[in-house]
């Protein structure tokens, strides 16, 4: 704040200090000197001349009223100016207060006890309001949050009451909103015009505070960090001293803190890893300034309590102050013992596989993904006829016609593209001229850091497709063979068919007639096996569906004579081997013939029907009738018959099984057998 100074030309003297009763003592004491001391000097210069005395003395009373008038106007006049001086003063004072209360940065407000009876500006802005009439007239308390109620209670006595100023104090107090703030709090005691009251000085410091509380919470993460951190963190002063050491150097070296801070660069690691600090350290710190993105890595040897050594790398960069200057260095130890045992195993399994793929026959191969060659083996290097160190960083074009090389490309972009692995048959022809053929299976491998590369495996399988053209023309030879075969043996069953029948005509007992006809019947099933499989092209198997569509029409109009027997087939598609369809068919062909000539005697029409089911490796087979059934006590083993004794015998060789029945009407005979390792 400023003051007016007083100029000396206006000062009045000794006078300007009197006030009203000095004024008029001073004027009573100058009247009284008039009195007494007028009449004698009148009487001293003119006692010679009565009548000069007498008209002196007469204007005695005025003289004193004149005299004493002058100098009470020169007293006022000089009080008046002084007054208005001071009030001048007072009011230049008061407008300057103003100013610095107004534009105060902190909060100030007045008191009387109980309520506020002034504030300025800041306080009104602190505690939310719209103007500083706003706060003036509330209970001060109303401002303080409850946990700080009684100490500002107790510092408002102390103000009004003791009439001691109240230090400096942190406190919570809340804005017109409710929202608590945290303030610094000083009061001093401040006289009202009728009562004692304070003057209160409040500065916001909730942004300070949360500055604080987040500067002490960032504090106690990073020494949460240090003191818990697997690695050590560690602090160097300028000269390589320690200054801080994680509790983690324990575990690294077996050491407290106290020795780690106690040792020197030299204590601490071997020789030559210490020689590596050193020269670090001089890199860092060569001329006047220091480079603040310095960062070293090094590989350091350390020396453990117990007397071996542990590997660390250590990662170490400058740090400076707020004002730029030089601290020192900070840095994180990392035990590189289970690295370097990574590493090692590392190396010994891209040894060992190295060691793989130059043992592998075949050639092997792995591109990026501009089709450079990145690894080869040694039977690659064989194929192309160049060695490893031509081969790598080459692409096909450099070793096969473009032709070829082309295709070779294309199908590495497929797996490029695809991601999948590929199988195909390429042409490769080598620098002698010779073509192969080559079958190739690519992968696509992608590393750690997103490379993408073309992993393959070749296999020349040239002589492998002679050999199979070889095999294949042999195959042919043998299923031709093998046709005829079957052809020959199905034209020697027809002879003997014919030939029975033949001698059938020269016999003239139906009975032994019946016999051949029976006889040339279960011939020629056989014989419809054996065209089966050569007009199938399958030699080893026989469709039962497409037999048993030819055999069952045969033999029924070769039976049924002048009779109307109808027949219907049910059939299923199923394969089997021949030793399976030659009992298979024999049986079919038995139970037909039966029903044909048994089933229908006394009647001149009725029905077969077959049905032919399979049901994974088990086949059913249904044979039914609408004839007269079967006869009392029926069974096929007590049947002397030459057709139900092979219908038996045969079960058995299927090692099926054979069930009957009656039916309504009719008969019904059941044979089920399991095809067995001859799956069709």
């Amino acid at each position: 704040m400023g003051t007016t100074r007083r100029n000396d030309r206006d000062d009045p003297g000794g006078l300007v200090s009197l006030r009203p009763a000095r004024i008029a003592l001073v004027y009573l004491l100058i009247s009284l000197l008039w009195v007494v001391f007028s009449n004698r000097l009148a009487s001293m210069f003119f006692r010679d001349d009565p009548d000069l005395l007498q008209r002196v003395t007469s204007f005695n009373g005025p003289a004193i009223v004149l005299v004493t008038s002058f100098l009470l106007f020169l007293l006022l006049h000089r009080h008046v100016v002084a007054y208005r001086r001071k009030e001048h003063e007072l009011r230049e004072s008061r407008e300057q207060y103003r100013l610095v209360v107004e534009s105060a940065p902190d909060a100030i407000l007045i008191h009387d006890g109980e309520r506020f009876v002034f504030a300025n500006p800041e306080a009104a802005k602190l505690f939310g309001a719209a103007s500083p009439e706003e706060i003036v007239g509330r209970d001060v308390l109303a401002f303080v949050h409850e946990d700080s109620q009684d100490a500002a209670a107790g510092r408002m006595r102390q103000n009004v009451l003791l009439q001691a100023p109240a230090r400096l104090r942190e406190q919570r107090y809340l804005r017109l909103d409710g929202t608590p703030i945290e303030v610094e709090v000083a009061a001093v005691p401040f006289a009202l015009e009728t009562t004692a009251g304070a003057l209160v000085f409040v500065r916001d410091i909730s942004r300070r505070k949360s500055m604080e509380r987040a500067l002490r919470e960032r504090d106690l993460t990073y020494r949460l960090l240090a003191e818990n951190s697997h690695d050590v963190i560690f602090t160097l002063d300028p000269h390589q001293r320690p200054t801080y050491v994680s509790p983690s150097i324990r575990r690294l070296r077996g050491i407290s803190v106290q020795e780690a801070m106690a040792e020197t660069i030299e204590q601490m690691m071997t020789p030559a890893s210490a020689a590596r600090v050193r020269q670090a350290a001089e890199q860092l710190l060569n001329g006047d300034t220091v480079d603040p993105n310095f960062v070293s890595r090094l590989e350091l040897e350390l020396r453990r309590k117990d007397g071996g050594t542990v590997w660390a790398e250590a990662v170490v960069r400058p740090y400076f102050d707020a004002g730029g200057v030089f601290l020192g260095l900070v840095g994180v130890l990392r035990d590189l013992t289970e690295r370097r045992a990574v590493e090692a195993e590392l190396r010994h399994s891209r040894e060992f596989l190295g060691m793989l793929v130059e043992a592998i026959p075949d050639p092997v191969f792995v591109k990026d993904k501009e089709h450079r060659f990145v690894l080869v083996n040694g039977a690659l290097c064989a194929m192309l006829g160049q060695s490893s160190d031509v081969i790598v960083g080459a692409t096909d074009h450099d070793f096969v016609a473009r032709e070829e090389a082309d295709v070779f490309i294309a199908r590495d972009n497929m797996v490029l593209e695809s991601g999948g692995e590929d199988l195909f048959e390429e042409q490769f022809t080598d620098k002698e001229g010779h073509s192969h053929t080559l079958v190739t299976r690519k992968g696509l491998f992608v590393d750690a850091s997103g490379g993408r590369f073309i992993v393959g495996v070749i296999r020349d399988v040239t002589r492998d497709k002679i050999r199979e053209r070889q095999l294949r023309d042999s195959l042919l030879e043998k299923e031709v063979l093998l046709k005829e075969v079957h052809h020959r043996v199905k034209n020697n069953l027809q002879i003997i068919s014919s030939l029975l029948f033949l001698q059938k005509d020269a016999i003239e007992d139906p009975a032994v007639q019946d016999i051949f006809e029976e006889s040339r019947n279960r011939i020629a099933t056989m014989a419809l096996i054996h065209e089966e499989l050569y007009r199938s092209g399958d030699l080893a198997r026989v469709d039962l569906k497409e037999y048993l569509e030819r055999l069952v029409p045969k033999v029924v109009q070769s039976l049924r004579g002048q009779k109307s027997i109808g027949f219907a087939l049910n059939l299923a598609e199923c394969r089997v081997t021949l030793d399976k369809a030659i009992p298979f068919g024999l049986i079919i062909n038995e139970l037909v013939t039966n029903a044909v000539k048994h089933a229908f005697a006394d009647r001149t029409e009725g029905n077969i029907r077959l049905t032919v089911a399979r049901e994974g490796d088990q086949v059913q087979a249904v044979v039914e009738d609408d004839g007269v059934g079967l006869p009392p006590n029926f069974h096929p083993d007590a049947v002397k018959s030459l057709g139900m004794q092979l219908v038996v015998q045969l079960t058995r060789q299927l090692r099926g099984v054979l069930t009957f029945g009656p039916a309504s009407p009719g008969s019904v005979f059941r044979l089920g057998f399991s095809l067995g390792d001859n799956l069709g």
